[in-house]
């Protein structure tokens, strides 16, 4: 099985392992160390300039549902200003 080995040509330390598929052909692969911005992620990088492509980190389910939850809770805040303001007015 074929295995790409990731590591430091100065100390031999594995940093990373992956088994299988043919885009672990020897001599396609190279690196690029970069400072990530916070609040990002790399998402590609850009094989005429080298330089990597950064994307906002996706949201967490926990940050999508609280984002709900406050969207929720603002719109009965308007329905219950709306049924008093309705109830004042009868």
């Amino acid at each position: 099985m074929k295995t790409l080995a990731i590591y430091n040509k100065n100390t031999g330390e594995i940093l990373f392992t992956q088994s299988g598929g043919t885009e672990l052909e020897d001599n396609i692969l190279t690196n690029l160390s970069c400072e990530v911005p916070d609040g990002k992620i790399t998402k590609s990088v850009n094989i005429e300039t080298k330089e990597a492509i950064f994307e906002d980190i996706p949201k967490t389910e926990l940050e999508l549902l609280k984002e709900k939850v406050n969207d929720l809770a603002q719109a009965n805040a308007e329905l219950t200003s709306i049924v008093a303001m309705g109830k004042s007015n009868a």
